[in-house]
């Protein structure tokens, strides 16, 4: 673990795993972080990773393993790193019926794990040990990135290592890659091609986010004169305050880069990181199979190069390695684009307004974003709390949004923040989420509050599941099992040893967000949110 740069575990304890962790807790370069669910303890460890591009360790056993799973998948979907240790019983009790036996000859939970991470192995005894950590530990540290799964047997864990075994793990794990060379024949065919094309345009997906290249590509495209905009996956990677900046492509944008790649039209589209998949081409509207831009697709995954969009020039690589080419090659030729425009008036603050005194949501967005600090971190959870993030908080600092939008699963922000803030202690946290979402694994604020952890969740409360319940603009009648009812989040978040703010009113909402921004410790930002207005799409396959 600390040859792969893991200092960070987290989970829930286990008799399992005790000694293991005991030991852990002994060494100065491990941190252990007691989560409150084991989902909570896997979105920490997404967090975590996201912001410092390095990965942490989950420990889990038994039905914890079953918690873990949607966090595992997550991860998988978003080429996130993470450490999964399940305790396991002992190997002479394999499928003898012991109690939480998930071993293959078990509830066989190991092919589960299969099919989410990028290796799962379980030690079955000494002599073999070794290896499949080893394999382990190559496959955590490997490209494409994602969760790795050991299952730990219980009578294993204080087992030593045969003296042959011992001293033979590859020192630096974190440092290794599986990628070709990304060499100057590349970029001189890339630049070369970008000379060429009268309506270029660079589009970063999140297959590219832990590279953190975010400012070296903004001033390869200053150098010449290219439009960028971002997936809504890889929002965050650059900031969207930029005079060059398209905001985002697909669904969540504001339709300036679908209408500058469609209707300019782009004659090419430089695509890193990016999947294609159902957000940023809308549902693969059809307009994406006449696409007539020429498309160079950059992606470290072979698999995901030319998957949907026709592509004239796939390179496999990193989006750093293909960076670092760039501009280390000869410089392209600047030209002033056609068709970049800046942000509608919609965009900015100038706020619909909602019934009464109810808040509507882009009051609240707009209400943060003029009182958040430059070291502010917006982290959005799932629902359509992440669509009104996207349309009333820009991004004006490249690395300072995560959100996940393509497996989406509700509640992964309320604990993935704390994860950021673990990361960045420097920086000031903030989740906005909905009550719904909040409501899955709001409990996660006791793992901030018992770790000294600032991290201000902003909670928009209507009582109701919102993607759901419509109507989502105007396209759908209402749900009625959508309604979860009145719940006082800043009383729970008070009980659970952190600050509760509640706002009601209008006139309520500029002094309630300053004081929660200005908390120093773990604070919950309870809105009541108007639950008649227009929800926003948020896909969902829609």
């Amino acid at each position: 673990m600390r040859a792969a740069g893991i200092s960070v575990v987290c989970g829930l304890p286990t008799s399992r795993l005790d000694s293991l962790l005991v030991r852990l807790s002994r060494d100065a370069g491990f941190q252990i972080v007691l989560a409150r669910h084991e989902g909570g303890a896997g979105y920490l460890a997404d967090g975590f990773a996201r912001a410092s591009g390095k990965s942490a360790a989950v420990f889990v056993a038994g039905p914890g393993a079953t918690n873990v799973i949607s966090a595992v998948a997550n991860a998988s979907v978003n080429q996130v790193p993470m450490l999964i240790l399940t305790g396991e019983v002992a190997v002479g009790e394999f499928g003898l019926h012991s109690q939480q036996d998930t071993s293959d000859d078990g509830l066989g939970l190991g092919a589960t794990f299969r099919r989410f991470c990028r290796c799962s192995v379980s030690i079955e005894s000494i002599a073999n040990a070794r290896s499949k950590i080893d394999s382990a530990f190559r496959a955590l540290a490997s490209i494409p990135r994602g969760p790795v799964h050991i299952a730990l047997p219980r009578d294993l864990v204080d087992e030593r290592l045969p003296a042959h075994q011992l001293g033979t793990a590859a020192a630096g794990l974190g440092g290794l890659r599986t990628l070709a060379p990304c060499g100057p024949d590349v970029a001189d065919e890339v630049i070369g091609r970008l000379d060429r094309s009268r309506a270029p345009m660079l589009v970063l997906g999140n297959g590219c986010r832990l590279d953190g290249i975010g400012e070296q590509i903004v001033a390869f495209c200053e150098k010449a004169g290219l439009p960028f905009a971002t997936t809504p996956n890889g929002r965050g990677i650059v900031a969207e305050t930029h005079p060059l900046s398209l905001g985002v492509l697909g669904i969540f944008g504001d339709g300036r880069a679908d209408e500058y790649l469609f209707d300019t039209p782009c004659d090419l589209l430089i695509a890193v990181g990016v999947s294609f998949g159902g957000l940023v081409t809308r549902s693969f509207s059809p307009r994406w199979r006449g696409l007539k831009a020429d498309v160079v697709h950059v992606d470290p995954d072979p698999s995901a190069v030319g998957r949907f969009v026709a592509t004239s020039l796939g390179i496999t690589t990193s989006g750093r390695a293909f960076v670092n080419a760039l501009n280390c090659g000869r410089p392209p030729r600047f030209c002033r684009r056609v068709g970049v425009r800046p942000p509608a008036p919609a965009a900015l603050p100038g706020t619909p307004q909602a019934r009464g005194e109810s808040i509507h949501p882009l009051e609240l967005m707009h209400e943060l974003d003029r009182e958040l600090a430059p070291n502010a971190t917006i982290c959005a959870d799932v629902g359509t709390c992440i669509s009104w993030t996207f349309r009333g908080i820009p991004v004006r600092r490249p690395g300072r949004f995560f959100a996940t939008v393509d497996f989406s699963p509700m509640g992964c922000g309320i604990a993935g923040a704390i994860g950021v803030a673990l990361a960045r202690p420097e920086e000031h946290v903030i989740c906005i989420a909905g009550d719904g979402a909040f409501l899955m694994h709001g409990t996660e604020i006791s793992t901030a509050v018992a770790h000294g952890i600032r991290v201000t969740w902003a909670v928009l409360n209507d009582g109701q599941m919102s993607a759901s319940a419509g109507p989502v603009s105007g396209r759908m009648d209402p749900s009625p099992v959508a309604r979860i009812g009145a719940n006082d989040l800043a009383a729970m978040a008070r009980a659970l040893g952190a600050e509760g703010i509640r706002v009601d009113t209008r006139c309520e909402l500029r002094a309630g967000v300053q004081k929660a921004l200005a908390a120093t410790g773990p604070c919950v930002l309870d809105i009541a949110i108007d639950p008649e207005i227009n929800k926003p799409d948020i896909g969902l396959g829609r």
